[in-house]
Parts: structure tokens; sequence; C-alpha cells
């Protein structure tokens, strides 16, 4: 077999290959980082224990000492993140590690900002427990919700109480994702509800600030909550029918077609003015805006803010659908 396909793992008898970092042992973190690099089979040199059973990679074991074969792969099974694990001091020093490189690079800026300050800390507890992703994910729905329904008691408090509802359902949102990368724990009926949720939620508060402001806000909260529900059914499908995913990262409207990556769309180059402009349509930011309109008792803004980017979406998704039906929009990747 080539050695671009095999591996040799060796471990110190310090046995720190199977203590706990972050909820997953240093041996598991050792054999998912080959299997993502493209290793088919790895042999470990060590006392056999139980694995968890979705490694992306077939696992042998072989007595400890026992040598590699010739033009082998040989990675160490107790060194997480460049530290070598064995005791308790050690393994919190790797936490801390794998914790800081939870963002994405194409994070916004308040998620940078403030938000990972809060979600870190946590997605920090949650690792060594049995709360999985999916159900953070369903529980910031849930608070997303009632930050919702909150506005349409229409007090003071009652508006404040959603603007910190609706933040704290942000800050959750990086939480499952963070959960999701820190013990691979990755799906697609997660990344489903993980992106339908955020909809869901955001939607809805539009539509409940406009309910609570009243008059003919109420109609703009409850269009712009509309387009925006249209929007997403469109892009939703486009990313179904060419990629077979929920990521709507993979997703390329109009004038960034031409795109590759996420980090091409999401560029935060902070001397460029389009990416300040960018950021005010990102989730992370129009969320901690809100809060701060609610906790001074302006749900007209949310709304405000709500129609302005329901308008700008609506418009360019129009044009993209155009575009699409018309052939002249490159096909996903």
């Amino acid at each position: 077999m080539a050695a671009a396909q095999h591996a040799h793992v060796i471990v110190g008898p310090a046995g720190g290959h199977r203590l706990v970092v972050a909820g997953v042992t240093a041996l598991e973190r050792t054999l998912w980082g080959l299997g993502k690099r493209g290793v088919l089979t790895a042999v470990v040199a060590a006392e056999p224990f139980a694995l968890r059973g979705d490694l992306p990679i077939l696992v042998g074991w072989v007595p400890a000492g026992t040598p590699p074969e010739a033009d082998v792969e040989v990675v160490r099974g107790d060194v997480v993140e460049g530290i070598h694990v064995h005791d308790t001091a050690s393994c919190r020093a790797a936490e801390l590690v794998l914790l800081e490189g939870l963002g994405k690079s194409y994070q916004g800026i308040t998620d940078a900002l403030f938000n990972r300050h809060i979600s870190r800390r946590i997605t920090d507890v949650l690792a060594t427990t049995r709360v999985t992703p999916n159900q953070v994910t369903v529980v910031s729905i849930l608070v997303g919700l009632l930050a919702a329904g909150l506005l349409l008691e229409r007090s003071y408090w009652a508006v404040a109480l959603g603007g910190l509802a609706i933040e704290l359902q942000s800050i959750l949102d990086s939480c499952d994702g963070e959960l999701a990368r820190l013990r691979f724990q990755y799906s697609r009926i997660g990344q489903w509800l993980d992106n339908v949720g955020d909809d869901l939620v955001d939607n809805a508060f539009i539509a409940c600030a406009g309910l609570a402001v009243g008059g003919p806000w109420a109609w703009v909260g409850c269009g712009a909550a509309l387009v925006r529900l249209a929007s997403a059914v469109t892009m939703y499908l486009e990313v179904y029918q060419t990629t077979g995913t929920g990521d709507v990262y993979r997703f390329r409207i109009w004038f960034d077609r031409g795109k590759q990556t996420a980090d091409e769309v999401f560029k935060n180059d902070p001397r460029s003015p389009f990416t300040w402009l960018r950021n005010v349509g990102r989730r992370d930011t129009y969320t901690f805006a809100w809060m701060l309109l609610c906790l001074v008792g302006a749900p007209l803004g949310v709304v405000v803010w709500g129609g302005i980017m329901a308008a700008i979406l609506g418009v360019n998704m129009v044009i993209h659908v155009w575009l699409r039906a018309q052939g002249r929009l490159r096909p996903l990747s």
C-alpha cells in the first residue's frame, strides 16, 4: 500500500493517547486528522481499547514497540496541537489551543470581536458532556422563537429581554458548530437544522417586531419575512440540486459566482469599505444590532433593518434567478 494511504501510530509510556481532550481521546484526534488527510488505514502500536465507531479510517493494533514498515508515515498518538498529552495539565493546555482555533477564517466581525469570547466558554463546558451539536441547535432555535414572541408583549422589558434572547441565540448558534468541529460530530441533518433554524428565527423576529410596532410597520415586517423566506427557499433548492447538501456557504449569488471559496466571498479586509458593508448583512452583526435596538426600546429599528435587508436580498435573488434561467451563470461546484 502506498505510504500516503497508510500510517503507523506510536505512543509514549505515560498512556497519554488514552486521555480525553475536549471529549475525544488524544489517539482518536490523531486518527481523525489522518483520515481528513486521506490516509485510509493506520496501525497503532499500543494496547487496544475501544474507539469511536465513526472514525474515517481503518485501524489495526500491534504490540507496543513494533517497528513501522518501511516508507510508512509515523505519527504520535499522544500529541494534540503540538502538545505532548500525558497528564491533566497537558490535556487542559491542548484543550485551550483547540478552543482558540475553532473560529472559521471567514467569521464575521462581531463573532470575532465579541461572540466568540462567550461561545468558546460555553463550548468548553459542553465538550465534556453528552450534549450533542444538534441538541444545542434545537435549544438555540427555541431561544430565538422565545425572543420573537417576547416582542409581541410590547412592553419595554419584554422587548429588551427579546433583544438579549436573540443575541443569546446567535451565540448558541456558534456553539453548535464549534462543538461539532471540536468533537468531530458533523451530520447533514445538523447542517440543515442549523441553517433552516436561523432563517426561521430571523424571519419570526422581524415579523414580530413589525407586529409589535403596529400600523403599516406590521405589513413591512411580515412582508420582509416573506421575501427572506422565498429567497432562502430559492437558495436551498439550488444548493441541494447542484451539490446534494444543505451547505449554504456553497451558494454563490450572481455577483459572487466566480469565487470558489467562502474565504473569497467573506474576506474580512478592514481596509475595504465593502467588507464593512457586507458585514451589515451578516447574521452575527445584525442580531447584535437588533439586541442594542431592543435594549433602547426601538423595535422599529429592527423592522427597518430587516426591511432593507429583505429588499436588497429580494432584488438580487430575482436577478440571480433570471440570469440562471438565461443560462448565464456557471454551475455551483
